[in-house]
């Protein structure tokens, strides 16, 4: 009797080792980079998710931008997380040829989502927060900045369709400019198989008493697996004030639980 108790607790136990193991394997990075545009679904609860790239942007006018984003996830529930992004280092040339180089600023965002219709997907998503100052001398406004965005995601036919609306109010506005800033942006992304992916943007943001500024955007990813997705791309400038071109390329992965 106490062997046949034995063996039970045994199998018990490799069931159980079994199944975490299968839950572990079925969880999937949930990629919002390459594009400006983000979904309105969150990670994984109680998995972290760090994205991370390069990035270089060239101006119109000589001037040029190398970054290096991130942007940390973490969700407590299917319908609630956490975003803190940034860019760990900037260097910048301007048109002049004054350089400057450092961290840049650090954005923290709390993130809902609201599912209206599971077989589509269909969800709103509301991400609120603000950007510190963190970044040096130079690289930043130097001052803090408050973030509203609101989402719609649907998939349509085998393509994901993701728009946002977004309002900051910003803590450097000068005498004639609004102190708030208005973006809109949809993203199409398309599974071409169960590997790659391909996406395309339009994008821009307002100001009164500024030049509003637009671009377009498209990029490629490819699913290495479950835990990573890398991807590369590039936009152009279709307003006089937005940059020529950028290119970029990075990668969103799984880390772990953290709980």
């Amino acid at each position: 009797m106490a062997m046949q108790r034995k063996l039970m607790a045994c199998a018990l136990l490799a069931t159980v080792c079994q199944t975490q193991q299968a839950s572990a394997e079925e969880v999937r990075v949930t990629p919002y980079r390459p594009t400006v545009t983000n979904s309105a679904g969150l990670s994984a609860p109680g998995w972290l998710e760090l994205e991370t790239g390069v990035a270089r942007q060239n101006g119109k006018d000589g001037s040029y931008r190398n970054s290096m984003p991130y942007l940390a996830k973490l969700a407590f529930t299917p319908d609630f997380g956490v975003l803190l992004g940034g860019e760990a280092a900037v260097s910048e040339v301007a048109a002049d040829k004054t350089r400057a180089s450092g961290g840049g600023d650090t954005l923290l965002q709390l993130k809902h989502r609201f599912l209206l219709d599971a077989d589509s997907n269909m969800s709103l998503g509301c991400e609120y927060g603000f950007k510190s100052p963190t970044a040096a001398n130079g690289l930043g406004s130097g001052k803090t900045d408050y973030v509203v965005n609101g989402i719609f995601s649907k998939d349509i036919r085998g393509h994901s369709l993701d728009i946002n609306l977004n309002a900051t109010r910003l803590g450097d506005a000068l005498a004639g400019e609004s102190a708030y800033l208005y973006g809109l942006s949809g993203t199409v992304f398309r599974p071409l198989d169960d590997k790659w992916g391909v996406m395309a943007e339009v994008s821009g943001v307002m100001r009164k008493g500024t030049t509003a500024q637009s671009q377009v955007l498209a990029a490629v990813s490819y699913e290495w697996s479950n835990r990573l997705v890398l991807d590369a791309g590039l936009s152009a400038g279709i307003s006089s004030a937005a940059h020529r071109v950028a290119v970029f390329a990075g990668m969103s992965m799984l880390l772990g639980q953290v709980r």
